[in-house]
């Protein structure tokens, strides 16, 4: 099953805003192995879950454990996710403290990487949360629907 690393640690953009700026790095590692990273220094909005009337039965997408389980999914979506992966290397918490440092060639490009797999993650990362099998169907369902308006992007 999937892990997080790191704390989930922001800050808002600016007062009263609903995006907000990673103070620290935090990871999802999918099953497969690959380790989505939401940067230090680049922003999240949560789960932008849409239609916002959802929010009532999901609650807030910065509340919770919605914003662990949205992290990745958002990156994803931002494009400011870095992938590595960890099949490829020997401590996946060394590699995730010190991703800057290690080569290339143990990244995937986030352009091989289309609009479902970035959903699939955030399907994983609700399970790894304890999300209830009903929620993870419905937030899943909802941003194949609705996510990025659907075709946009793969």
């Amino acid at each position: 099953m999937g892990m997080f690393y790191g704390d989930w640690d922001t800050k808002p953009l600016m007062a009263g805003s609903d995006t907000y700026v990673y103070e620290q790095d935090f990871g999802f590692c999918r099953d497969d192995g690959l380790l989505i990273i939401s940067p230090m220094g680049t922003t999240t909005d949560g789960a932008s879950i849409r239609p916002k009337i959802a929010w009532v039965w999901l609650g807030s997408p910065l509340e919770g454990f919605n914003r662990r389980w949205s992290a990745s999914h958002d990156s994803g979506y931002r494009k400011t996710a870095v992938i590595l992966d960890t099949n490829t290397v020997s401590d996946i918490n060394y590699a995730f403290v010190n991703w800057r440092d290690i080569p290339a060639s143990h990244f995937v490009h986030q352009t091989t990487l289309n609009r479902k797999f970035f959903d699939q993650t955030l399907l994983q990362a609700m399970k790894a949360c304890g999300e209830s099998f009903v929620k993870r169907q419905t937030v899943y369902r909802m941003v194949r629907l609705f996510g990025r308006k659907a075709g946009w992007w793969g």
